[in-house]
């Protein structure tokens, strides 16, 4: 007897077990990947990775238990190597901007394919971002409207915005100077600027400091 041998595996984390059922049956349907176990709350999946980790985690953003945009960033923080994909209803904006900054590798819509599902999970496992057309379509009707800062961000900004230098705000809220250059950098990509002042000006317009 052979044994099939799959090249991903894959983990779902999603409380409704109908949609688990189906994402299942599409997934060990292909060639590319395999289901190795699902789970309906996050405390479930957490308790699982203590043991084994997957190549890839289907992840929905609400779960009865918990924060998705959370529990991603715990497992991108504590799991590396695991590839993060947000399989969701949740189509707002900013939902997705959290998402995504919170360390998930892609973005999905649950009314997509299982043609576009497997083409996701496998962008994701080769190490590239996966964002659906239609979220993209969101992200780009929504550009320029909403800036979605994480807590951080609007700290570093707020002080940026007082007139304090890298080495000033590092010691005020104690991260490294090399840790504030790079936000800084983000900040002005965020905003579409290339410059403090542009940046302090653009940061007053949106009515964020």
């Amino acid at each position: 007897m052979t044994t099939i041998k799959y090249r991903i595996d894959v983990c779902i984390v999603d409380d409704h077990s109908m949609l688990n059922e189906g994402l299942t049956n599409v997934i060990n349907q292909s060639s590319e990947a395999h289901v190795s176990n699902t789970f309906t709350t996050l405390a479930a999946c957490r308790q699982a990775l203590t043991e084994r980790q997957p190549d890839v985690l289907l992840l929905d953003v609400s779960l009865p238990d918990g924060d998705g945009i959370d529990f991603c960033r715990e497992v991108v923080a504590d799991y590396p190597k695991v590839r993060i994909l947000a399989v969701t209803v949740h189509d707002e904006y900013s939902l997705i901007c959290r998402m995504l900054e919170a360390g998930a590798h892609g973005y999905l819509l649950k009314n997509s394919s299982g043609e576009e599902l497997l083409g996701a999970i496998v962008a994701v496992w080769k190490g590239q971002k996966y964002i659906s057309p239609a979220v993209a379509d969101i992200l780009g009707s929504s550009a320029g409207r909403n800036i979605v800062l994480s807590d951080v961000e609007k700290s570093i900004l707020q002080l940026v915005c007082n007139g304090l230098t890298n080495p000033e705000i590092a010691a005020n809220i104690h991260l490294s100077t090399e840790t504030i250059n790079w936000y800084r950098k983000r900040l002005l990509s965020k905003f579409g600027v290339r410059n403090t002042a542009s940046l302090v000006r653009k940061a007053v317009e949106e009515k964020l400091v």
